[in-house]
């Protein structure tokens, strides 16, 4: 079954274009979880100076924002953002290719879950916690301060990995022939 589960990973991710697509949502979801974090900056910064110079502070946050959170939650932020854009890659490929209208509730969870805390919850309290003014001091109950938010949904993305992979070799009705999806015409007429 793992085999079938990385042939069929193989096949998805050997295409360039859904290799993009994978990273442009690892790259969206990185700065959205940023933007939470230093909102409140970045709107006191555009107020008082342009936009372009509002851009400019936004790309030094970015640049710099593994030095602002724990070593941990720059470990869990990251593999979500990777895991995201490979399970959002892998939708939009089943989608395209197979009859099945059948979403992935889980995916949904474990995504809810990675934008709620995707790390540091009780030195920052990095993702919507944040944003939705309840800070840290939710977090620092739990006994890890919000880390198990981040591990649980990086183990529920995966699962939602494996199980949409699985289904495009095993579910009838997603059942996706790569013989024919590698050899069907784009547009533009390329293979």
């Amino acid at each position: 079954m793992a085999v079938r589960i990385r042939d069929v990973l193989g096949q998805i991710f050997s295409k360039p274009g859904h290799l993009i697509l994978a990273l442009i949502v690892a790259i969206f979801f990185y700065l959205l979880n940023v933007l939470i974090q230093n909102y409140s900056n970045l709107v006191s910064f555009l107020m008082a100076y342009d936009s372009v110079s509002t851009l400019f502070f936004f790309s030094q946050l970015t640049l710099g924002f593994h030095k602002t959170i724990e070593a941990h939650s720059v470990v869990t932020l990251v593999l979500t953002s990777i895991l995201l854009g490979i399970l959002v890659t892998i939708i939009v490929f089943k989608a395209k290719n197979t009859k099945s209208q059948k979403s992935s509730s889980l995916g949904a969870i474990a995504v809810f879950l990675g934008l709620l805390a995707p790390g540091c919850a009780a030195a920052c309290g990095i993702g919507l916690i944040a944003a939705l003014g309840l800070s840290s001091i939710v977090l620092t109950f739990l006994p890890f301060e919000g880390l198990e938010l981040s591990v649980l949904a990086i183990i529920i993305l995966v699962f939602a990995i494996f199980k949409t992979s699985k289904d495009l070799t095993v579910c009838e009705v997603c059942r996706v022939n790569f013989k024919t999806v590698t050899l069907k015409k784009m547009k533009g007429g390329k293979i």
